[in-house]
């Protein structure tokens, strides 16, 4: 068990807790969330590349859910996996994190690994689906415990989130779940090229690729979406984003807002990049 330490570099997010601090503020800087009807945050999907690129979404969507919900659990689905492949669980005590270690609910986790067949979770993965999320859980959640699984892109993500949703209602624990995935990775880094390179393809990943997706994940359509990933290439961890929707579905959400979108291109232009979306429900 014990705890489960850092394993992303510096690049992806700050090393230390006033640097953190001053990225988050800097993210929030000018933002105003939208305001939501009392207790209807239940969770929402959250890009992972490096803070740079990205952090500004997550720091929004974080934002917004804590201003209106103060979950004694998160379940962060991370992804990166195949839709063969089984869910993969942290299994630790804690998680370290520049604000201080986050705790795993060790309760729930051996409950779903009870009801759910799984692999746990290597401590040296290096997988950023996760860890990424985790600065910005803790600041904006810190009394929260977590549970932290990557999910498959497959219909297996659906009752995954169904299974944490019923275990969280029995337990009487309160639940924000977290779906960490970015959207089309575009361009000859990626080896997708659909439509050459140039403006016209950064258009046509904006207005169709990720706007396919993007639009399924707004009416909670999780056969959809991840039909959409599958046969689109239009996110790398569809299973995540199907795990946080099909949980908020449980716990009595109808539908998505988008709080933004925008590309890396808008930031460092460039023949390759990638999507990002960020969504409450």
């Amino acid at each position: 068990m014990g705890r489960r330490e850092r394993n992303l570099p510096r690049g992806w997010y700050p090393l230390d807790k006033k640097s953190c601090e001053r990225e988050i503020e800097s993210f929030l800087e000018g933002w105003s969330s939208p305001q939501l009807p009392s207790g209807s945050g239940f969770g929402g999907i959250v890009p992972h590349a490096g803070w740079y690129f990205s952090g500004k979404l997550a720091a929004r969507v974080f934002q917004s859910l804590s201003s209106n919900a103060r979950p004694q659990l998160i379940a962060l689905f991370g992804g990166h996996l195949g839709g063969r492949d089984l869910p993969h669980i942290v299994t630790e005590e804690a998680w370290e994190t520049p604000f201080g270690d986050m705790e795993i609910h060790g309760e729930i986790v051996k409950e779903l690994m009870g009801r759910i067949e799984m692999r746990v979770e290597n401590p040296n993965s290096g997988d950023n689906t996760m860890e990424i999320q985790l600065p910005m859980l803790k600041y904006f959640f810190p009394e929260s415990k977590l549970i932290a699984i990557r999910s498959p892109s497959s219909l297996k993500a659906k009752a995954l989130g169904e299974e944490v949703a019923k275990i969280s209602r029995e337990k009487g624990v309160s639940l924000l779940a977290i779906g960490s995935t970015d959207l089309t990775h575009y361009g000859p880094n990626y080896g997708f090229l659909k439509k050459g390179i140039g403006p016209a393809a950064v258009r046509w990943v904006k207005e169709e690729n990720d706007k396919g997706f993007v639009e399924a994940a707004l009416r909670m359509d999780i056969e959809g979406l991840l039909d959409h990933a599958e046969e689109n290439d239009s996110a790398c961890s569809a299973g995540a984003a199907a795990a946080a929707i099909s949980a908020c579905k449980s716990l009595g959400a109808e539908r998505g807002i988008l709080l933004d979108y925008y590309t890396s291109y808008e930031i460092m232009p460039d023949e390759s990049f990638v999507g990002y979306a960020g969504i409450i429900y």
